[in-house]
């Protein structure tokens, strides 16, 4: 049971869901009218920017002893590389907005996944809260904000993300990384901060 939760953790680490959600994007209807090379460097992109990049400090933390391990365990040992991830998602915003001029509600989207690196920054300097489960809660709110925007109902891959968002929960706490709280924190925290832009882009 303890190895099967490591591997869910190791799966949707925070790192790797923006990338998740990017390959889903690139399926729908609505990139159905571009080409593969199109496709292919917004998915390169947004691995460097929201995966490689944020990893890159973690790693060489690693190795300096400053960090021991690969999820951050020590509240005290994020911030760093918390504000590297900020950064690296601001650029990641840019290049999607700029250089792949995508449709402006999904780049909005993508904006309150930088607000909620933001906002994790500065909740860390006082509490721990689950970046596993903000993660999730970002891919889950880019779904429904997909859905609501597009006016779609993917009930299939709903199931499937709020069944995933449940491991990962469970692993969160079961391997002692976090309390309940932190993960339902995280979770709301994302979730709120991508799902909501698409919705004000709507109404207004």
């Amino acid at each position: 049971m303890r190895t099967f939760l490591k591997i869910i953790s190791y799966i949707f680490q925070p790192l790797l869901m923006p990338f998740y959600g990017m390959i889903l994007l690139m399926q729908t209807n609505l990139f159905s009218i571009f080409s593969p090379a199109y496709k292919i460097i917004a998915l390169a992109g947004t691995l460097l920017f929201t995966g490689i990049l944020p990893a890159l400090p973690i790693y060489m933390m690693m190795r300096r002893g400053q960090i021991k391990d690969l999820f951050i365990s020590k509240r005290e040992e994020r911030t760093m590389p918390y504000l590297f991830s900020m950064l690296s998602y601001v650029f990641w915003l840019f290049f999607l907005w700029r250089t792949l001029q995508f449709p402006p509600e999904f780049s909005l989207v993508a904006a309150g996944s930088v607000l909620s690196v933001f906002l994790m920054v500065f909740i860390n300097l006082k509490w721990k809260i689950s970046a596993h489960l903000a993660g999730m809660g970002g891919f889950l709110g880019g779904v429904f904000a997909y859905s609501y925007l597009m006016a779609v109902n993917p009930v299939g891959l709903i199931v499937v993300s709020v069944i995933i968002t449940g491991l990962v929960a469970v692993s969160r706490v079961y391997l002692k990384a976090h309390t309940l709280s932190q993960t339902l924190a995280g979770f709301s925290l994302g979730f709120l901060c991508v799902f909501l832009p698409g919705v004000i882009y709507q109404l207004i």
